[in-house]
């Protein structure tokens, strides 16, 4: 399915799931590093994964779930 297919819904759980994989991959990078900065990074960089995810889930539900 193209971009051009997907409804507004649809785009927007596509955009959760692509912050849940990048998080995942981050915290894969995180896990097998054992350089100190590259952990710190990678860390910081999943930390941020979760905050953008949050704030999606967050305005999918006010304007997809009112009612939630």
């Amino acid at each position: 399915m193209s971009a051009e297919e997907l409804s507004l819904e649809e785009a927007w759980k596509l955009a959760i799931e692509r912050e849940k994989e990048a998080y995942e991959f981050y915290m894969r990078v995180y896990r097998t590093t054992t350089d100190p900065a590259v952990k710190a990074l990678f860390r910081h960089l999943a930390q941020q994964e979760v905050t953008h995810r949050e704030l999606l889930e967050t305005e999918f539900d006010r304007m997809f779930r009112p009612d939630m």
